[in-house]
């Protein structure tokens, strides 16, 4: 019988053995894909056992899918020295992400206590200014609020101030009022008939200055009637001497314009005297003889020449072999 139950133990534990192989394989290729969920159903499983390496993986699974509060529990189940200093750099982490930098700093120092690590180093100089940083804040904060209350309490007290300056004015002004209202019921009174009076003046000196206005306007009126009739009387005269300019100088022209007619018929005259003793000096030359011209003849040819604006007196030269004729000017 004894023989059997220790066959019988051992081929359970070999069973077991052999099953906790193969969980543990599957939560670690899980853990491998991130598939979490899976990793820590598995992990959960051999955790059960007390295997602290399984309660590790459990809680780094955990800690990968942002489960903080359940990464800690694990961690703080460890009890074994080879992993202790891992589990508490891990619990560090996770206090650290959940906000609790006071738990993360004593884990941190724990952990170096047992193994020094330069990343638990790192990380704890990180957490030390976070935290030292958050009392900073709260500081400011509280110094902030002291700040507020203060200015809150002067601005309170100030209101309070003025309420109380301004009831004591109040009845201040009050009495003042009464009495300048009576002040300004007798300075109306006054001034109204100041102003009556004022105004019994001011009409008076008005009708007045529209009664001497009225009179200017009059003597106005009068005097550029008068100047009109003045200019108009210039104007008359001027026009008279000036017609009479004109007159005078169309007579003038008048006159002139017969002289010079004179003086260039005898400037014709002369200059045809000229041209017929140089055409009767050329005739002698040739042999052509003198014909004499009439006076009725002599002014046709003239008033020609004057028409045409020819000055000078031309004659047909004969042709040979014909007796010299008299010609008549063309």
């Amino acid at each position: 019988m004894k023989i059997l139950i220790t066959l019988i133990a051992l081929i359970a534990s070999l069973n077991g053995g052999v099953f906790d192989y193969y969980k543990a394989k599957d939560a670690k290729s899980a853990y491998i894909d991130k598939n979490y969920t899976q990793a820590i159903k598995n992990y959960k499983d051999l955790a059960k056992s007390g295997n602290q390496e399984a309660i590790f993986n459990l809680g780094d699974s955990y800690y990968k899918a942002k489960d903080y509060k359940s990464a800690i529990e694990q961690f703080k189940k460890i009890d074994d020295p080879k992993l202790r200093d891992k589990a508490l750099y891990n619990l560090g982490n996770a206090y650290a992400n959940s906000g609790k930098l006071k738990e993360a700093i004593k884990a941190y120092e724990e952990s170096l206590k047992i193994k020094f690590s330069k990343d638990t180093k790192h990380n704890l100089d990180i957490v030390k200014k976070a935290l030292e940083k958050k009392k900073q804040q709260k500081k400011n904060k509280q110094n902030n609020k002291k700040k507020q209350n203060k200015k809150e309490n002067k601005k309170q007290k100030s209101k309070q101030n003025k309420n109380n300056k301004d009831k004591k004015n109040s009845k201040d002004n009050k009495s003042n009022t009464n009495k300048q209202q009576d002040k300004q019921n007798k300075n109306k009174n006054n001034n109204q008939n100041k102003n009556q009076e004022k105004d019994n003046k001011d009409s008076q000196k008005q009708q007045q200055q529209q009664n001497s206005n009225n009179k200017n306007d009059t003597k106005k009126q009068k005097n550029k009637k008068q100047q009109q009739q003045q200019n108009e009387k210039e104007d008359k005269k001027g026009k008279q001497k000036d017609k009479k300019e004109e007159n005078g100088k169309q007579k003038q022209k008048n006159q002139k314009e017969p002289d010079n007619k004179k003086k260039q018929q005898k400037e014709i005259n002369s200059k045809l005297n000229k041209e017929q003793k140089q055409q009767a000096l050329k005739r002698d030359k040739v042999g052509i003889k003198k014909v004499p011209i009439s006076d009725m003849e002599e002014r046709k040819w003239l008033k020609k020449l004057n028409q045409r604006g020819i000055n000078s007196l031309m004659l047909e030269l004969p042709k040979k072999g014909v007796k010299d004729e008299p010609k008549t000017p063309w």
